[in-house]
């Protein structure tokens, strides 16, 4: 590209409805165990808080490096 070009370029990907979908269930599984994180650290269920927050952190984790992953794909 031209570096005095005075252009940007955009592009939109769509994604197709099943992406979507399991963004939203993955986010309300983030939420659900957020949640239940809280609530058994406040009830000072410390077994139940370490559990709940490993569950919480892995999904976080692994979305992550899936999102990640399709980044880099969409890059090439």
């Amino acid at each position: 590209m031209n570096k005095n070009s005075n252009y940007l370029n955009v592009s939109i990907r769509r994604r197709p409805f099943y992406l979507w979908l399991l963004w939203i269930i993955w986010l309300v599984w983030l939420l659900i165990w957020a949640e239940f994180s809280i609530g058994s650290w406040q009830e000072i269920e410390y077994r139940a808080f370490g559990i709940s927050i490993t569950v919480f952190l892995v999904s976080l984790l692994i979305g992550f490096i899936l999102w990640f992953r399709g980044y880099l794909k969409s890059k090439k």
